[in-house]
C-alpha cells in the first residue's frame, strides 16, 4: 500500500479543521445576541491598541496541526504504511525554512528585547529629568530664601540705623535739657541779685532822701 505523503496529511488536517471551525458556528449561532454582544464588548474593552488579542482560548487554532494517531506504532519491528510520512525533499526544504524562521524570531525577539531596554531607558531617563526639575525648583527656593535673609538683614540694619540717631538725638536733648536748667538757674540767680542790688540802692536812695528831708525840716 503506498504511504500517504505529508500533503495528504495536510489536505486531511485541514478538513479536520473546517469541520471543527463549522460546528464552532453552528454552536455560536445558537446563543442569545445579547450573549454575543456582551463577548464582543468584553474582547472591545480587553483589547489593548498595539497588542496582539492572546488568551488560553486562541491558544489551540495557534498551534501546528498534529494528529497523534498518525503515528501510531503498535509493532515497532512493521510498521504501518499508514504512517504519516515526508520525502528527504520535503524535510530538507521545510528544515531549511524552519532553521530561516527560527532564525527570524530569534532576532524578532532580539528587537523586542532591545526595544523593552529601550523603552525601559526612556523612562529612567524620564524619571532623571524629572529628578533634575525638582532639584532645580529646590534650588530656587533655598535662593529665595537667601534673598529674603539679605533683604531682611538690610532693613534690620537700616532699623539699627535709625535706632542709632534716634538714641543720640535722645542723648542730645536730655544733654541740652541739663544745660537749660542751668542756664535757667542762672538767669534767675542774676535776676535775685539785680533785685537785691536794685532793692539796696532804693534804701540808699531812700536814706538820702530821709536825711535830706529831716535837714530840711531843721532849718525851717
Amino acid at each position: 500500500m503506498p504511504r500517504p505523503s505529508l500533503a495528504t496529511g495536510r489536505k486531511t488536517t485541514t478538513t479536520t479543521r473546517k469541520t471543527a471551525a463549522d460546528k464552532i458556528a453552528e454552536k455560536s449561532s445558537t446563543l442569545p445576541l445579547a450573549s454575543i454582544t456582551n463577548n464582543q464588548q468584553n474582547d472591545a474593552v480587553s483589547q489593548v491598541p498595539g497588542l496582539t488579542v492572546f488568551s488560553p482560548d486562541a491558544i489551540a487554532s495557534m498551534m501546528p496541526q498534529f494528529s497523534e494517531n498518525s503515528y501510531a506504532v503498535s509493532d515497532p519491528l512493521n510498521p504501518p504504511s499508514t504512517i504519516t510520512q515526508a520525502t528527504e525533499a520535503q524535510f530538507n526544504q521545510g528544515m531549511g525554512l524552519y532553521a530561516g524562521a527560527d532564525r527570524a524570531l530569534q532576532l524578532t525577539g532580539a528587537a523586542f528585547d532591545l526595544t523593552r531596554q529601550r523603552f525601559s531607558t526612556v523612562g529612567k531617563q524620564a524619571k532623571a529629568f524629572g529628578a533634575g526639575i525638582k532639584a532645580a525648583t529646590e534650588f530656587e527656593k533655598v535662593k529665595g530664601d537667601y534673598f529674603d535673609y539679605q533683604g531682611q538683614l538690610q532693613t534690620n540694619q537700616q532699623k539699627a540705623v535709625v535706632l542709632d540717631v534716634s538714641q543720640h538725638r535722645t542723648a542730645t536733648v536730655v544733654a541740652q535739657a541739663a544745660y537749660d536748667k542751668t542756664s535757667l538757674d542762672e538767669k534767675l540767680n542774676q535776676s535775685k541779685i539785680d533785685a537785691e542790688l536794685n532793692a539796696a540802692k532804693s534804701r540808699s536812695k531812700q536814706s538820702i532822701l530821709d536825711e535830706f528831708l529831716k535837714q530840711l525840716g531843721e532849718i525851717t
